[in-house]
């Protein structure tokens, strides 16, 4: 049989006879299908917050810097390059003896 006819077998045999009381009981069961449903899948959402909660989470230690402009930075393996390009000083030159 298909669903449908399923659905009409089972409506007759108790739908037809005790429209409101079945009507009812189709609300409470649904009621209490889509809570577990819900329920079910807020349980798998709390394992896999757990999960990456669970997993050690690398700290990095303590910021050092140093000089003037330097940036302060911290990380695990990280590779940093900080360039600070001044412009070249340009010196006076000394004059020249005859």
């Amino acid at each position: 049989m298909k669903p449908l006819e399923w659905l009409k077998a089972l409506y007759e045999t108790f739908g037809t006879p005790y429209p409101r009381i079945s009507l009812i009981a189709v609300m409470i069961l649904g009621a209490i299908f889509g809570g577990a449903l819900w329920l079910f899948a807020a349980k798998q959402v709390e394992k896999d917050h757990q999960a990456t909660l669970s997993t050690p989470s690398r700290a990095s230690g303590p910021a050092i810097t140093s000089g003037d402009n330097s940036p302060a930075s911290t990380g695990n393996e990280n590779s940093i390059t900080y360039d600070q390009s001044s412009h070249p000083v340009k010196k006076s030159e000394p004059p020249k003896k005859e």
